[in-house]
């Protein structure tokens, strides 16, 4: 398995992507596009095995997990929580141009682009949430 460190930054507002661990219950761990600049909780592990990504937090070591079990608009919530890579951990890389790649959950077959929820307000400004059936300008990212 080949492992780098990363970051990622949303193109939809040009923020890092952060790990909320300041947090409890089930928003720990969240993972919003909110920082101007790179700090602990921006850096992750993006490892390919082949044929699929995993990305882990080094903040707290957990990989990043798209939330299927929920409803309404917390369902595909991406978190920073599970202590092992399965089913739900495992996403799609690919170019999306120069400097842009999309990042697709392949969790329990969802098969659903990681968007940039900058619509939304209050907490859940910018939040990442596997939702769209297509990669458009919400869906791209830089990973450096």
């Amino acid at each position: 398995m080949s492992c780098k460190t990363r970051t990622i930054q949303s193109r939809a507002n040009g923020k890092y992507v952060t790990a909320e661990l300041g947090w409890s219950g089930d928003k720990y761990g969240m993972l919003r596009a909110r920082s101007t600049k790179v700090g602990p909780w921006e850096k992750f592990s993006v490892c390919y095995n082949g044929y699929n990504y995993t990305i882990k937090s080094l903040a707290n070591g957990k990989y990043v997990t798209t939330e299927l079990g929920w409803s309404g608009d917390n369902r595909g919530m991406l978190r920073a929580r599970a202590a092992k890579a399965g089913t739900w951990e495992r996403f799609h890389i690919a170019s999306c141009g120069t400097g842009c790649s999309s990042i697709e959950s392949l969790a329990a077959s969802s098969k659903r682009y990681i968007s940039t929820e900058i619509g939304t307000k209050g907490e859940k400004h910018a939040m990442l949430r596997a939702r769209s059936a297509y990669g458009g300008p919400w869906e791209a990212y830089r990973i450096q």
